[in-house]
């Protein structure tokens, strides 16, 4: 804060002697020129400050709308003189959209020029501003009204020459400005309170020969001597907090350590002429539109300070208690984070992954159990805790736990254990069991069978089109949209609560927001899709096709039911069946049957 008062101290006394403001050391400074393709990070030219920035898919991304300072800054200064041609998008944001070039930066960000292009509903446009010790000032005479849109390329270009500056999008001259004093600084790309992807930025310096339209558009007034006002009240306001926090420590040491004569009374009114401190700061910088409220905020803190009514210091029983509630949020803190590790996450994962903690073992166990076998071995799967029931199985739960610690963590290992069991390979047929064993246990709580399943949504919908020859193996690749001609595994269907799959989804389609355990149902719809859908109209079409035209009824019935249901059919079946081709002879009709028939939809 010091340092920002001398720097415009200095500015100040520069203007009352009428000295040029606009001066650059070229022989003192590093002057870069950029060619940039965001296809990977480039640290050494650049630094992202705060949250959101991704290098993917070939360009950068920020992917969290946010108002406070988020930006990637080149690590040198920019010519004096250049052009800067940057090609984006504007993806989302909550209000006010704003993706853009900052220049001129200083080192703290509070002195820079300003243009963005803005998808606000309310206004959308490209606006030149500037930003004098932290506040910002916006032109009349520097904007350009247009419709701008979200997810549509822009290419922004600034030509800028001394104080004159050209603006155009998409190669259409929006207007020239003259900018107010400028000093040597960096280049900033922004996204405020929105959500954009940076393809490419070029920053040169401006050719000799290349002219700029003039302009008789003025530079808005900066006000030194206000700037100086700015950074005397921020070196206030630092020095206030910096008193209060010592007080705040001294009084709790003497109340929870007995340790010193700190008071909490002056630790109070400590802070509260801190909060009066960040009033005037704000009201110093406010816009005329919020000055009406930084007054209001700046005389509550007056009229606190003057009646002696200071805040109430939370005790550690509080503070602790607060930390309870999960009131912070994010934006309370600075989204500028360590480089280094702290190896809290890492000491998590090895505390959640211990082999003394059996209890993450046991809960992957039961799920993958459950894909298996269709039910858990411990009911609850989104609750292992003490009100949970004993498992009747837990010396299963618990062998398999070992197994899969033992393994390193190989699920590849309990998977294979499972698959090759006597358990998962026995027959789902009752068929001559022990009157006994379904006596006692009717339920098959004791594997001594395997149960039947319903097909899962996507195993259903990837079966039909397998079967039809459509279905597309390709391994990896983006999730994409279901529709016709979407041939892909439905593994690979875009599946979020607005977007999903309508065949699939009447199917007991995965919950959208939790993955413990899917529910089954027998519903009209399921049929009525099998019925009258396009997966299964034209999949029964296909696989009509792929039986031998010369195949007599019988042949056709036995080859339909080992190829549909992998199993032969009974005499009342091949009657059945028989007596339904001699009144429709188009075969296809048939498969469609099957592929509405019990056995095809469930796994035995």
């Amino acid at each position: 804060s010091k340092r920002e008062l001398n720097s415009a101290r200095t500015d100040l006394l520069k203007l009352q002697n009428k000295e040029s403001f606009v001066t650059y050391a070229h022989t003192e400074l590093k002057v870069t020129t950029w060619r940039v393709d965001f296809n990977k990070s480039t640290p050494d030219s650049w630094e992202s400050i705060g949250r959101g920035w991704r290098y993917q898919g070939g360009l950068l991304t920020q992917t969290e709308p946010t108002m406070e300072r988020s930006c990637l800054r080149t690590k040198a200064h920019h010519p004096r003189d250049f052009e800067l041609t940057l090609n984006f998008q504007t993806t989302g944001g909550k209000q006010y959209k704003s993706t853009g070039i900052r220049f001129d930066v200083d080192e703290k960000g509070e002195n820079a020029h300003i243009v963005y292009v803005s998808a606000f509903a309310n206004g959308p446009k490209v606006q030149l501003a500037h930003t004098v010790a932290g506040r910002n000032i916006y032109p009349g005479n520097a904007k350009s009204n247009l419709p701008i849109q979200l997810n549509q390329d822009y290419v922004l270009n600034l030509k800028v020459r001394d104080d004159l500056i050209n603006v155009a999008l998409d190669g259409k001259f929006l207007f020239a400005y003259r900018l107010p004093p400028r000093k040597n600084g960096s280049i900033e790309l922004f996204a405020f309170d929105s959500t954009a992807d940076f393809y490419s930025i070029n920053v040169e310096p401006l050719a000799s020969d290349t002219t700029l339209i003039e302009t008789n558009n003025r530079a808005t007034v900066v006000d030194a001597a206000q700037a100086v006002e700015i950074a005397e009240a921020q070196l206030k306001l630092a020095e206030a907090k910096h008193a209060a926090l010592l007080a705040r420590i001294a009084a709790d040491n003497a109340t929870l350590k007995e340790i010193g004569s700190g008071s909490p009374k002056l630790a109070a009114r400590l802070e509260l002429q801190a909060t009066l401190a960040k009033a005037e700061v704000d009201l110093l910088k406010a816009d005329a539109s919020k000055k009406a409220g930084a007054v209001t905020e700046k005389e509550r803190a007056q009229l606190a300070l003057k009646s002696e009514n200071l805040p109430t210091l939370a005790p550690l029983r509080g503070s602790q208690r607060a930390l309870d509630q999960g009131s912070h949020k994010a934006s309370q803190y600075s989204s500028v984070y360590s480089k280094t590790s702290t190896g809290r996450r890492t000491a998590l994962a090895n505390w959640i992954t211990h082999r003394d903690n059996p209890l993450t073992a046991r809960v992957a166990v039961n799920h993958i159990w459950t894909r298996h076998f269709g039910s858990p071995l411990v009911e609850s799967v989104f609750d292992f805790g003490r009100r949970a029931p004993k498992p009747l199985h837990q010396d299963l739960l618990d062998y398999l736990a070992v197994e899969l610690i033992e393994s390193n963590w190989s699920m590849k290992h309990l998977h294979r254990l499972i698959l090759k069991s006597k358990t998962w390979q026995r027959s789902s047929s009752n068929l001559g069991a022990d009157p006994s064993t379904l006596t006692n246990d009717p339920d098959n709580q004791y594997y001594w069978r395997m149960n039947s399943r319903r097909m899962e949504s996507q195993v259903l919908r990837d079966s039909l089109f397998f079967i039809s020859g459509q279905l597309d193996l390709t391994i990896g690749g983006p999730s994409v949209m279901a529709g016709n001609n979407v041939f892909r595994r439905s593994l690979y269907l875009f599946h979020s609560r607005d977007g999903r799959d309508k065949f699939v989804s009447v199917f007991d389609d995965a919950d959208v927001f939790s993955c413990y355990r899917r529910n089954e149902s027998i519903v009209p719809q399921q049929a009525l899709a099998l019925m009258n859908s396009r997966e299964a109209i034209e999949s029964a079409n296909l696989i009509t096709s792929h039986f031998d035209l010369k195949l007599t009824d019988i042949q056709f019935i036995k080859a339909a039911f080992l190829r549909l249901l992998a199993r032969s059919p009974t005499q009342q079946e091949t009657k059945a069946c028989l007596d339904f081709l001699k009144d429709n002879r188009e075969r296809n009709q048939f498969i469609h049957a099957l592929l509405n028939h019990n056995d095809f939809q469930v796994i035995r």
